[in-house]
C-alpha cells in the first residue's frame, strides 16, 4: 500500500514538474514575441523612409495569426513618426507598398518587394542573406538582429548610424 502511494505521489510530482516547465517555456516564448513586437515599434525611430505625404498611417503588416501580431496590443503605442499606428495583414498584391514594416512569418523573401520602400523583417534563419532587411535571432537568450544593408540601400531606406553601431 505504501509503495503504491509513493508511486502515485511520484506520478503527481512528475506531472506538476512537466506542467510547470511547459508553463515556463511558454512564458519565455511569449516574452520573446513581446520583445520582438517592441523592437519592431522602436526600430521606426532609427529608420528614415522616402517622404510620402499621402501616407497618413504607419502600417505594420504582419499575418494576424503570427504570435507577434497579438503582442502589438500590449505595446501601448498608438502613433509612430506622427502617424497613427495600424497593424494589418499583408496585402497580396502591389498595395504591399502601403506597408512601412512587413514582417514575414514564413515563406521566402519575394524579390519584387525590394523595389518598394518597405522594411522587411523576419525571424527565419538566413532571412537577411536571402535579401530580407532585418533578421531577428536568439543569442544567449536575447533577441538580436542582423541587417542586410544592401537591401536597405536598394529600397531607398536609411538606417540611423546608432542602429548600425548597435549591431557591431
Amino acid at each position: 500500500m505504501q509503495i503504491r502511494f509513493v508511486k502515485i505521489l511520484c506520478s503527481i510530482l512528475m506531472a506538476i514538474l512537466i506542467y510547470s516547465s511547459s508553463c515556463i517555456a511558454s512564458d519565455q516564448q511569449s516574452l520573446e514575441y513581446r520583445v520582438k513586437a517592441l523592437l519592431i515599434v522602436r526600430l521606426a525611430l532609427f529608420i528614415s523612409w522616402p517622404e510620402d505625404p499621402q501616407k497618413t498611417t504607419f502600417k505594420i503588416c504582419i499575418d494576424s495569426t503570427d504570435p507577434i501580431a497579438n503582442e502589438f496590443q500590449f505595446t501601448e503605442v498608438t502613433e509612430i513618426k506622427g502617424r497613427t499606428l495600424e497593424v494589418i495583414d499583408p496585402p497580396r498584391d502591389e498595395s504591399i507598398r502601403q506597408c512601412d514594416f512587413l514582417y514575414l512569418s514564413a515563406g521566402s523573401m519575394d524579390r519584387a518587394i525590394a523595389q518598394f520602400p518597405v522594411v522587411t523583417i523576419s525571424s527565419q534563419a538566413g532571412f537577411a542573406e536571402q535579401g530580407g532587411m532585418i533578421e531577428f535571432y536568439i543569442d544567449d537568450s536575447k533577441v538580436r538582429m542582423k541587417t542586410n544593408l544592401h537591401a536597405v540601400h536598394d529600397a531607398h531606406i536609411k538606417l540611423s548610424s546608432k542602429l548600425i553601431r548597435a549591431q557591431s
